[in-house]
């Protein structure tokens, strides 16, 4: 079963990957990351001011990049292959249901992390960059430098094996850059403002930024396993209404759910209260902002809870697509 498993997982994994929508939103994605910096610049209440918008802009561009890669990608994998009737070809041999979509939400989730990993480094990137204010602020140069290499040579790899080879461009594209976005990512950990050799730590030794990604990503964790689960059923579109819906939901559910459960209110809402997501567990940016601590034991929890949580949806997806006719 295990191989079963990982074969399906690959598989997605990789059509996943391959899929234009995929490219479009990393890249855009990135692309708001980059002008990030210059556009918080001008929040008037100085360099400090100006990082605070940076990181709370940055933080929500990630946790919309997650929901919407795991949307599309999980209606690109799963309701495209229902609607095709191609899922025949995988469910009619000795591979059950659940197995199927265990392995379509590790497969849609191990590329949406790969994305997602690749905009975290640019995030703190922009970060460690700094906004520019004022004319006297400098270009972070080694930042400049190491990371429109490392974009410049992934162009240029995945266009000479598009050409050469056939190689498919965004999956080569998305290949060169992660690794190449690292290496720029380390260099830049030893490398100062000032060209100068630097501790690693100095610029993120608090793990705080780490910390809040981290709890950011277990949120897109839980909206993948909604949009895995919801894709079983609905179209592309319906998919992805509904899983916005379970986030704005997520974020408000401690106001209109949770404040009326502890004032002693209608048992409904502790029930709804404890049944839907609270997204506010995820979000970090307020306590970056306010420089408030974020303990390791909290992300551990704040894991915990994802992970039981997609494993619950998943197990609805599960019994929802038992009753699905795909012939």
């Amino acid at each position: 079963m295990l191989a079963k498993l990982a074969a399906i997982a690959k598989t997605t994994f990789l059509e996943t990957i391959r899929q234009p929508i995929y490219g479009v939103l990393l890249w855009v994605a990135a692309g708001l990351l980059m002008i990030n910096p210059s556009l918080a610049g001008f929040t008037l209440e100085g360099n400090e001011g100006d990082i605070k918008v940076v990181k709370d802009v940055g933080l929500a561009t990630l946790l919309l990049y997650g929901l919407l890669a795991s949307v599309f990608s999980a209606a690109g994998v799963i309701t495209r292959e229902i609607e095709s009737h191609t899922v025949l070809t995988v469910i009619s041999k000795p591979v059950n249901r659940a197995v199927f979509l265990a392995g379509k939400y590790l497969g849609v989730s191990g590329a949406v992390l790969l994305g997602y990993y690749f905009l975290c480094l640019v995030f703190l990137l922009s970060i460690r960059h700094g906004t520019m204010a004022t004319a006297a602020d400098r270009y972070d140069v080694p930042v400049l430098l190491f990371s429109g290499l490392a974009i410049l040579l992934s162009l240029i790899a995945a266009t000479f094996g598009n050409y050469v080879y056939g190689w498919h461009f965004s999956t080569a594209l998305t290949t060169w850059v992660v690794p190449l976005g690292t290496l720029a990512f380390v260099l830049v950990l030893f490398i100062s403002k000032e060209w100068t050799l630097q501790s690693p730590a100095t610029d993120f030794g608090n793990m705080q930024l780490a910390y809040a990604v981290t709890m950011t990503f277990c949120g897109v964790l839980i909206l993948t396993a909604f949009a895995v689960a919801l894709a079983t059923r609905f179209s592309q579109v319906i998919t992805l209404l509904l899983c916005a819906a379970v986030y704005v939901l997520g974020l408000l559910s401690d106001y209109y759910l949770g404040r009326p459960a502890e004032a002693g209110g209608a048992w409904l809402y502790s029930v709804l209260y404890a049944a839907v997501p609270n997204f506010q567990f995820f979000w970090t940016g307020d306590a970056l902002t306010q420089q408030q601590i974020i303990p390791a034991a909290q992300v551990g929890q704040v894991a915990a809870y994802s992970v039981t949580y997609s494993l619950a949806v998943l197990a609805l997806g599960v019994t929802i697509f038992e009753t699905r006719e795909v012939g």
